[in-house]
């Protein structure tokens, strides 16, 4: 197997690099000593510029909410109840705090980690963070790690029956696909269910860091729902950046030139 170099400059003024995996065997067919290429996926990585916003979910990904409904993250609204994984592996419900990126008409390359159990795959961005593991979890959950680390035998986490805790489920193969409409939503969990697999809210950087790194958003919208001013919000989802992870974009540009975690 073939890998292309990673390079980064020295802030986040470097353009979006993509380094790409191939990989070719050569099946045996016969006696006659014939062989056949078959071609495995190309998959590429797309580096974070800085400029480029947030890695996320396609817009169409089902979150469920408190009352049991099933909602596509697009339609999230602040103050929405939806479900979410505890650091110890409890399934539980937190309040949806805004959208840090949302763009209903820009085409995505994604993931798609199929899972074992389940009907469909969650989708995510190659530098999204999902809870996996390589082997069979001895603790009730793992930490989370790029999407673009995951690969076919390792293990996510699922809700199970009864919908309160995490377990393991099998990955049984990872793809690459492209569509329309992207979306990265926040919640005071910092974590969320997505299609029934659990993900952190967080891209880039690893989810403690960025977990930190929100805490004031957290905090002013705790502010805001205690003078009612949450409910004013309800039914506006802006498309684009949203202002606070701007802001940190801007910041750690131009004040501490932190790189991304692209290995953890």
């Amino acid at each position: 197997m073939a890998q292309g170099n990673r390079s980064h400059g020295s802030d986040f003024d470097d353009v979006v690099v993509r380094m790409e995996i191939e990989e070719n065997h050569s099946v045996g067919t016969g006696a006659q000593g014939y062989y056949r290429p078959r071609i495995e996926p190309v998959y590429r990585n797309y580096y974070y510029s800085g400029d480029s916003g947030w890695d996320c979910f396609p817009d169409s990904t089902k979150v469920q909410l408190r009352d049991g409904r099933k909602i596509a993250m697009k339609d999230l609204k602040p103050g929405d109840w939806v479900k979410v994984v505890k650091p110890d592996g409890r399934i539980v419900y937190s309040k949806f705090i805004a959208m840090l990126h949302y763009e209903p008409d820009k085409k995505t390359t994604f993931l798609q980690i199929y899972v074992e159990g389940k009907n469909g795959p969650v989708c995510l961005t190659a530098n999204h963070l999902i809870y996996a593991t390589e082997r069979y979890p001895q603790r009730n959950i793992e930490r989370p790690v790029f999407a673009k680390d995951v690969e076919e035998g390792m293990f996510v986490f699922v809700d199970d029956e009864e919908g309160k805790k995490a377990v393991p489920a099998k990955v049984l193969e990872v793809r690459e696909m492209e569509t329309t409409g992207f979306c990265a939503p926040l919640t005071e969990q910092g974590s969320i269910m997505a299609d029934g697999v659990a993900a952190s809210c967080y891209a880039n950087f690893d989810h403690e860091t960025s977990h930190k790194a929100f805490g004031p958003l957290r905090l002013l919208y705790g502010v805001k729902a205690a003078f009612g001013g949450v409910g004013k919000e309800k039914g506006v989802v802006k498309v684009g950046i949203h202002w606070y992870a701007k802001a940190l974009m801007k910041g750690n540009k131009m004040l501490f030139h932190v790189q991304p975690a692209t290995a953890m």
